[in-house]
């Protein structure tokens, strides 16, 4: 009976590590779009069409932004994976073998 409810706790445990990701970064596009359409709609009353688009400044612009969430990404994995080496080590208390109670009664 243990096993199975370890079993839908890892279940429950495996869809969060898959979705969180994927809900993650579609937030995370969704509020960029948001903040680019504000953005285009502001600028366009405020500026003269004839204006010049600089390259250089857009490209950097961009790769900041993602250089961004980049950076949020890794930390969020190491942060797991330094969480999950601490918790499952050997030397945890919570991961000795335990003896087996088959032949003992209390």
């Amino acid at each position: 009976m243990s096993s199975s409810i370890k079993l839908t706790n890892a279940n429950k445990w495996l869809l969060i590590i898959i979705f969180a990701p994927v809900l993650s970064v579609s937030f995370t596009s969704f509020i960029f779009n948001l903040e680019q359409t504000a953005v285009a709609q502001e600028s366009a009353g405020v500026t003269p069409p004839e204006e010049p688009v600089i390259r250089r400044v857009e490209i950097w612009g961009l790769f900041y932004r993602l250089m961004v969430i980049a950076f949020v990404v890794g930390a969020v994995v190491q942060g797991t994976i330094i969480y999950i080496c601490l918790r499952f080590r050997e030397s945890n208390k919570k991961n000795q073998p335990r003896e087996s109670w088959e032949g003992m009664h209390r």
